[in-house]
């Protein structure tokens, strides 16, 4: 009985350890983002403004995403575990942080924070910054996975997959009917939901191509770029396949806009639904592929005499 009290107990410390954390991550934030000093040091109240609620907390759903892949080793003593998890915490936060810093560089660099989110309370401003919170925090604790908490490790495939996102969602003009920055202006929610599925898809089939095993360095580079070649191969086929089942129709062929909203040259928030969830869907799919698949000893080893 007193060895169970003893682990609540534990348990308890490291829950407000976390909490402590946290609030590091919250000063964290603030050095990289200073205009987001109003929304994090203030009184938050959700319904006032609803972009900024779904940009906050995609940030603390992220950052939940990417503590759940921690681990409390405590046989060595509790305060080794504590300052390992410290450390390690830390330099997650600054990559998340750097992370999201580069895609909406690369991204948004047209808009600003305190303009999409506070004056004109953009949805679709706070929906883009969401998919960027998590499909980071998916990729991060991919890294963490992989690189078995060697900090050195854990930086250089950091660098390496930032590397390949950056290049990756400059695609989407490729990919996607929809005008990114036209229909952002406008607050149209079909380009965010579009572009959801569009960077989240990249996220799992990125994260896919990153998840093997690390013996050296440079062959680990050489089949990280394959499995991407490879994705590229196989993702049309599960694209273009899912629209032939399921028999999916693109309202008419100007862009993904209806004949209703020709006039205002917007396109139908379903046409961006069904962008997205293609793009997703056939990501996921693609990942099983690239990743999934184990040969084993299918192929016999002949001994050469």
């Amino acid at each position: 009985m007193n060895e169970l009290f003893d682990k609540l107990i534990l348990r308890i410390v490291f829950t407000l350890f976390i909490c402590l954390v946290l609030v590091l991550y919250k000063y964290a934030h603030i050095i990289l983002y200073p205009s987001s000093k109003r929304q994090l040091f203030r009184r938050f109240y959700p319904s006032q403004n609803p972009s900024d609620t779904i940009h906050l907390f995609g940030r603390i759903i992220a950052v939940s995403i990417i503590f759940s892949e921690f681990y409390f080793y405590i046989s060595d003593g509790i305060w080794l575990a504590l300052i390992t998890f410290l450390i390690q915490a830390s330099l997650l936060f600054i990559m998340f942080l750097l992370s999201l810093y580069i895609i909406e560089s690369v991204v948004l660099f047209n808009f600003e924070y305190n303009d999409e989110i506070i004056k004109r309370k953009n949805f679709s401003y706070a929906i883009i910054g969401l998919s960027h919170s998590i499909a980071i925090a998916f990729m991060l604790k991919t890294i963490i996975l992989i690189s078995k908490h060697n900090l050195i490790l854990m930086l250089i495939i950091w660098l390496f997959s930032m590397v390949i996102l950056s290049f990756a969602v400059k695609t989407f003009s490729i990919i996607s009917k929809l005008s990114f920055n036209k229909l952002l202006i406008q607050k149209n929610a079909a380009v965010a939901y579009s572009y959801a599925g569009f960077i989240l898809g990249w996220a799992l089939i990125i994260s896919s191509s990153i998840n093997s095993e690390i013996i050296k360095l440079e062959w680990y580079g050489v089949q990280v770029i394959l499995k991407l070649i490879l994705s590229i191969i196989i993702f049309p086929i599960f694209k273009q396949g899912l629209i032939y089942i399921f028999k999916v129709q693109s309202d008419n062929q100007n862009k993904g806009i209806t004949e209703s909203d020709k006039y205002n040259d917007l396109p139908d928030m379903g046409y961006g639904i069904y962008e997205g969830a293609i793009f997703l869907s056939s990501c996921l799919l693609t990942s099983i592929i690239t990743g999934k698949i184990y040969f084993g000893n299918f192929y016999p080893l002949f001994q050469s005499f």
